[in-house]
């Protein structure tokens, strides 16, 4: 079968008709090829955020990998624009790289210049439209596109890594496929060999144009071997071929070539030696069943821009990705190093939370703090004669207290309340300068804790710490409203369990009204036995951690162990205490240790991010698409 262009005659086949149909509207890829895109994006996207990540951890920069070249430099733009395949017309010295091109376009695109190495710069023919439509220097990495002005710009001795573009002028050239034309490959000057290596690195698929004479040079060998590794698609033209006559030594033609190179063509077409044909343009490329791997007797164009091109894209794309999941050093090997500097993280924050711990003695809590507030949440369940009675007994130890102040033997409540805030200022004091010296001590021993919170350690004003704490501890009050619904939620779920309890308590306050005191002594004594008991954990020694600042309901809290009025005691009691060792905690968390502490976490955390995770789960999905 003839073909001129991309096909001109047409195939009566209506399958046939309907694929070139769907070719010719830019008809997106096959579904194999667009799954294999979106997991190229999903990671270049989960990379992407883990850089900075990296970078924080110490980890390698990757940039100036290998794996990140091909992923970014290669994947990256031929998934993130509309789907084109690039088909370089490659090969030697006065092998008809030009004619072959403007055959496949239908068009005389790129000027055939007889004298050898002329040609020093590739042309690009894109389907109309295209140019407008994508970003061409993306697409030729290295290269600066141009637009096409005359045929001298591809010869043009003073230009720098130009590629001359132009857009197809018959309108024949299929929405997705782009022809390049390009320098010889084994001529004396050294700038074509760097072309040459940057037409090789962007095309998706290469068209060796041979001769009898060019197919087994040195040049040639060497760059159709280099692209055979990076995992090419490569199609032979044998050009110049007395057809069909020597079509049988096509097969010792193709051995040597394939021998020495290591190319598994997928596909072999043969050109004629026909002057009138090349002439004028429409010369014929024969299809070589007999050595095309499918044995299809499929135009070249078809090939390119239909039938393979799904294959051809997922076979490029493949060889970028080998290098991206190479074991020893692709991207696996970076995302490793990201783990193991988690780990490290890890180890530090664990021993920040081992050495970094404060104790913190806090002088006995004041009985009457708890006690006001359960008398007060007591009051309105009370039965009147109750009250009246117990109005009396305030009265006269009111009384009895004066009496006591003003001989020397008693003190104010107000005088109660400021010894007690000094005294408990000073142990809050105490413990922050304790944990500044273990924190010193910490960073010395660690260097990661040392990056993070040294240089806040070295240039802050500690006496605005203690100036900060002291701040804190005038303005919490003896007893806060927090408390104060603390303690009310506390009872209230209390009585709803226990109600018969309540009922008894409120009973006995009423009938045994003259017996008061007893009752009042016998239920305060409860409350003050149970505080020495819990005194190790809640009110004399409180832990608190670098990270949290102690809730009002106090991690700390003796939980509840059995029914009856002394654990609910014990709550109300270490609900309070830790809400005064809360200062302390705020105080380290906000001043002294800034966000480090939070950095330090997240940097910990990293191993588990699930970008990380994402990224690891498309590296296998990836590499069983290389298959």
């Amino acid at each position: 079968m003839n073909v001129v262009g991309l096909g001109v005659v047409a195939h009566q086949d209506d399958k046939r008709s309907r694929r070139r149909q769907m070719v010719s509207e830019g008809t997106p890829a096959a579904p194999s090829f667009a799954v294999w895109a979106v997991s190229i994006a999903d990671l270049c996207e989960q990379v992407d955020r883990l850089v900075p990540l990296a970078a924080t951890l110490g980890a390698a920069d990757p940039c100036a990998t290998a794996w990140h070249g091909s992923l970014f430099g290669k994947l990256k733009p031929q998934v993130a624009r509309e789907p084109l395949l690039v088909a370089a017309v490659c090969g030697g010295t006065n092998t008809g790289k030009s004619l072959i091109t403007n055959t496949l376009v239908g068009a005389e695109i790129s000027r055939s210049v007889p004298e050898a190495a002329r040609t020093l710069h590739p042309v690009a023919s894109l389907a109309a439209g295209v140019a407008g439509r994508i970003d061409l220097a993306a697409l030729f990495p290295g290269f600066r596109p141009v637009p096409w002005q005359s045929d001298e710009d591809a010869l043009d001795a003073a230009a720098s890594d130009v590629l001359v573009w132009r857009e197809d002028p018959g309108g024949t050239q299929p929405a997705r496929l782009v022809v390049l034309d390009t320098p010889d490959i084994d001529g004396t000057l050294r700038e074509n060999w760097h072309r040459a290596e940057l037409v090789r690195d962007a095309a998706d698929v290469i068209v060796a144009v041979l001769t009898q004479q060019k197919y087994n040079d040195a040049a040639v060998r060497d760059f159709f071997s280099a692209a055979a590794a990076a995992g090419k698609t490569v199609i032979v033209v044998f050009n110049m071929v007395d057809w069909p006559r020597q079509r049988e030594r096509l097969v010792g033609w193709l051995g040597t070539f394939t021998a020495e190179t290591g190319v598994a063509p997928a596909a072999v077409y043969a050109a004629p030696h026909d002057f009138a044909a090349a002439e004028a343009g429409r010369i014929t490329l024969h299809p070589v069943a007999e050595l095309t791997p499918d044995g299809g007797d499929v135009s070249l164009g078809e090939r390119l821009a239909e039938c393979d091109f799904d294959r051809i894209k997922r076979q490029a794309m493949a060889g970028a990705m080998r290098v991206v999941l190479d074991p020893g050093r692709g991207l696996a090997t970076w995302l490793d190093g990201i783990d193991q500097a988690a780990t490290g993280w890890r180890e530090s924050q664990q021993f920040l939370e081992r050495e970094g711990r404060v104790r913190v003695e806090l002088p006995a809590a004041p009985r009457q703090i708890v006690w006001d507030e359960i008398w007060a949440w007591l009051e309105p369940r009370r039965s009147g004669v109750d009250l009246f009675v117990s109005g009396g007994y305030r009265l006269i130890g009111r009384g009895v207290s004066w009496t006591a102040q003003q001989i020397g033997i008693g003190r104010t409540a107000e005088e109660r309340q400021e010894d007690f805030a000094t005294t408990e200022l000073e142990a809050l004091k105490r413990a922050l300068a304790d944990f500044i010296d273990r924190l010193d001590d910490a960073c010395r021993r660690d260097e990661r804790l040392a990056a993070k919170l040294g240089p806040r350690l070295a240039s802050a004003d500690r006496s605005a710490w203690y100036a900060d704490l002291e701040r804190r501890h005038a303005a919490l009050p003896l007893v806060s409203h927090d408390y104060r619904t603390f303690v009310r939620d506390e009872l209230d779920r209390f009585a709803a369990k226990n109600p018969g309890m309540v009922k008894a308590v409120l009973t006995g306050l009423t009938v045994g009204s003259v017996a008061r005191p007893v009752m009042t002594l016998a239920l305060f004594g409860a409350g003050a036995a149970a505080v020495p008991a819990a005194a190790g954990v809640l009110h004399h020694v409180v832990d608190f951690g670098v990270t949290v600042a102690a809730p009002l309901a106090g991690e700390g809290a003796v939980a509840v162990a059995s029914k009856g009025i002394r654990p609910l005691i014990e709550r109300l009691f270490a609900g309070w205490s830790a809400e005064r060792g809360k200062i302390l905690a705020e105080t380290l968390h906000d001043v002294v240790l800034g966000d480090g502490v939070e950095e330090i976490a997240r940097l910990a955390a990293a191993g588990s991010r699930p970008e990380l995770v994402r990224a690891r789960q498309l590296l296998v999905e990836c590499s069983r698409e290389c298959g």
